[in-house]
C-alpha cells in the first residue's frame, strides 16, 4: 500500500482534506473492517487499532501518514480462537502501547473485557500478557453489535481503568438486564486490590438501576468519571447520567446530586424503539478537560424527527456549565441527516472536534463537526463521503486525524487541516 504524500495543503483551510497526509489525504488498509481507535506519541507518530474480521491489528505510521517500518506490525487475538474487538488504544508514559477491547469466546455468546500490552517497537509485553477480565456469575452475552461495550483510560500513575457493560441472561421481569462494571488494573495487568474493597472492580448502578456505562475518564485529583444511561423498568426514554467515584471506588456523594449528574434532553419519544430493542449507546464518549470540566458526546432523538448529535459540558463538580450553550445540551442536526457522535478531541484553542456518522437516504456518511469553547457550531460541517468515523486525535501541530471505515468496508484514516 502506497502512502506517499501528495500535493500541497498550504493554501487549504481548516476542515479540508490535508493532501500532505498519506496518499491524497488518507490511508486505506487492505481487508474488510474498520480502524476503531487511534492515538499519537510525542513525535506525532500515529498508532492505529484495526478490527479485521475476528482479529485485531496494530500498526504505526509516521507524522504525515507513511508507514513506520521500524514498528513490528501485529495481527492477533485477545485469546486464542476468539472474536477480538479493539475499542481503545492508549499510549503509556514509557511509550508502551495498551490495547483494550472485547473478547468473545469461540463457539459461545459469552464475552469478556480484555487488554494486552505491546512494547514501543510492537513486540508483545510478556510481563503484562493477555488479560481477560471476569464477567458476572449469571452469564454475559456477546452482544457485540454496532455499539461499544467496553472502553478504558490510563490514570496518571499508569494504573488502568476499564469500564464495560454486560448483557445478562434473559429475565421476563427485566428484559433489559445489564450490568456495568469498572475495573482497575495495576500497571502489570493484575487487578488492583486497593480498588473496590479488595476486588479490583466495582459494579455501577446509576440511581441504583441497571445501567449501560462504558465511558470512563479521570480528573486531576484522580477521581473517576463514568458516563452512560439508565431507565426505570417500563419507562421508554433513557436518562443520560454522569457519575463520579473516589480513587478507591466509592461513589463521590459531593458530585452533582448524591454522586450523579443527569443530562436531561427533550426527545421525540415517538421515534424510540420498543424497550427491549432500544439501543443504549446514547452516550458514546466522555472526555475530561485539563480544567476537569466534563464533555459528554452521543446522540438524541430530537423533536425535528431526525436523530441529532449530542454534546454537553458539565462543571468539574457535576453542575451545568452555563458557559457552554447556556448550560443546555447542544443538539446538532442537519437536514436529511441522522447524526450520531462517536468520539471527540480538544484543539489547543479549546474548540471541540466531534466525529461520527451521518445517515442520509440509508447511506452512512463521515461526519466531522467543530464546536467553540462556548458551545456554538463553528461554521463547518463535513459529511460528504460514504463511511463511518470511529475516533479522532489531533497531532501537536494541529492536524486532525480521523479513523474509521470507507462505506463500512475498508479500514481508513483521513487527515484534515487543523486550525
Amino acid at each position: 500500500m502506497s502512502t506517499q504524500s501528495a500535493g500541497d495543503s498550504s493554501d487549504r483551510v481548516a476542515g479540508e482534506q490535508d493532501w500532505k497526509f498519506g496518499t491524497d489525504g488518507y490511508i486505506q488498509f487492505d481487508g474488510r473492517g474498520s480502524v476503531n481507535s487511534l492515538t499519537h506519541d510525542r513525535e506525532s507518530k500515529l498508532i492505529f487499532a484495526l478490527q479485521l474480521e475476528d482479529r485485531f491489528a496494530l500498526t504505526r505510521y509516521l507524522q504525515h501518514g507513511t508507514k513506520d517500518e521500524e514498528f513490528r506490525e501485529i495481527g492477533w487475538n485477545f485469546r486464542d480462537g476468539d472474536k477480538s474487538v479493539p475499542t481503545r488504544v492508549l499510549l503509556q508514559e514509557d511509550e508502551k502501547i495498551l490495547l483494550i477491547g472485547a473478547s468473545s469466546k469461540a463457539g459461545t455468546r459469552e464475552w469478556n473485557p480484555a487488554a494486552v500490552r505491546f512494547l514501543a517497537n510492537g513486540g508483545h509485553d510478556i510481563v503484562f500478557g493477555r488479560r481477560i477480565l471476569p464477567g458476572p456469575i449469571n452469564g454475559n452475552y456477546a452482544e457485540l453489535r454496532n455499539y461499544k461495550t467496553v472502553d478504558g483510560c490510563l490514570q496518571k500513575d499508569q494504573k488502568i481503568l476499564i469500564c464495560a457493560t454486560y448483557y445478562l441472561r434473559y429475565d421476563e421481569e427485566n428484559p433489559e438486564a445489564t450490568l456495568s462494571r469498572l475495573f482497575r488494573l495495576q500497571p502489570n495487568g493484575e487487578l488492583d486490590s486497593g480498588f473496590g474493597a479488595g476486588r479490583g472492580f466495582i459494579d455501577i448502578r446509576l440511581h441504583d438501576q441497571a445501567s449501560y456505562v462504558c465511558n470512563v475518564g479521570v480528573q486531576s485529583d484522580s477521581k473517576i468519571i463514568v458516563a452512560g444511561s439508565w431507565r426505570y423498568l417500563d419507562e421508554q426514554p433513557r436518562t443520560r447520567t454522569v457519575a463520579r467515584y473516589m480513587p478507591t471506588g466509592e461513589l463521590d456523594l459531593s458530585f452533582g446530586s448524591g454522586g450523579f449528574a443527569d443530562i436531561v434532553v427533550e426527545e421525540n419519544t415517538a421515534q424510540l424503539l420498543p424497550a427491549e430493542r432500544f439501543q443504549p449507546n446514547i452516550v458514546t464518549r466522555v472526555l475530561v478537560q485539563d480544567d476537569d470540566k466534563i464533555l459528554v458526546a452521543g446522540y438524541a432523538n430530537a423533536p425535528d424527527d431526525l436523530q441529532s448529535g449530542l454534546l454537553v459540558r458539565l462543571q468539574a463538580n457535576g453542575e451545568k456549565d452555563e458557559s457552554f450553550n447556556n448550560g443546555e445540551p447542544l443538539l446538532i442536526s442537519r437536514t436529511l441527516n441522522d447524526l450520531s457522535h462517536s468520539s471527540m478531541a480538544l484543539q489547543p484553542d479549546g474548540k471541540v472536534v466531534v466525529v461520527g456518522t451521518a445517515v442520509s437516504a440509508g447511506v452512512n456518511l463521515r461526519q466531522y463537526e467543530r464546536v467553540t469553547q462556548n458551545g456554538q457550531l463553528d461554521g463547518f460541517f463535513r459529511a460528504q463521503s460514504p463511511g463511518d468515523c470511529a475516533d479522532v486525535t489531533i497531532q501537536p501541530l494541529g492536524r486532525v486525524v480521523i479513523a474509521g471505515s470507507s462505506n463500512r468496508l475498508n479500514p481508513t484514516v483521513w487527515g484534515y487541516v487543523g486550525s
